[in-house]
């Protein structure tokens, strides 16, 4: 019974990471074999993934559920519609109304960062002068509304930072963009229908 329970401890130190005898020690008892088993791996040598089989989510489910969602939207998107970005770059987005699914409308402006882009859940903001009014607007990268993204001009400067927030308290002509539909080589499907002249 004492050796039962002094290898079972043994087992449930290794799976918590708090063992401190070497590996070497307990390999001819066999509990490090036994550890390993128990907990698929030892602590820091690995995790579980999540992995998207048919129907079904195996492992890290979260991960799991985010990549199948990723998937889905990426799968009806043209990489051809969807420029890269980051952060400094004047970028441009097309997306449907939200209040009138029949319309649809752009919004341009300066990037001021990007937050978990490679997430299902990732986003990035936009920042733009309008009427003189500084206006923000957030997009999430991987929305359904989101039809097209066009990169209008590079950053002017090369920029350290990830975040560019500090660009709020800039003069206006920092964060200004302006720029026509017509020139942002929207797909045709997503133009707006010129009226005839009568």
């Amino acid at each position: 019974e004492r050796a039962a329970t002094a290898a079972m401890n043994a087992l449930m130190a290794a799976c918590r990471g708090a063992l401190t005898r070497p590996a070497a020690s307990l390999a001819p008892l066999g509990i490090l074999a036994a550890a390993q088993r128990g907990c698929g791996a030892l602590p820091g040598s690995s995790r579980s993934v999540g992995n998207v089989q048919g129907p079904y989510l195996r492992g890290n489910v979260v991960e799991a559920w985010d990549k199948r969602e990723k998937a889905k939207i990426l799968a009806t998107r043209n990489p051809e519609h969807f420029d890269d970005f980051k952060p400094g770059d004047s970028v441009a987005v097309r997306l449907v109304d939200p209040f009138n699914p029949k319309r649809l409308e752009t919004f341009s402006g300066v990037c001021l960062g990007l937050h978990k882009i490679k997430q299902y859940g990732g986003s990035f903001i936009l920042r733009n002068q309008l009427e003189g009014v500084g206006t923000e607007q957030q997009f999430a990268y991987y929305s359904p509304l989101i039809k097209a993204i066009r990169k209008v001009q590079d950053a002017p400067v090369r920029f350290r930072r990830n975040k560019l927030y500090f660009l709020r308290h800039y003069p206006p002509k920092n964060t200004t963009v302006q720029v026509k539909d017509k020139d942002l080589r929207w797909p045709k499907e997503l133009r707006v229908p010129e009226k005839k002249k009568e």
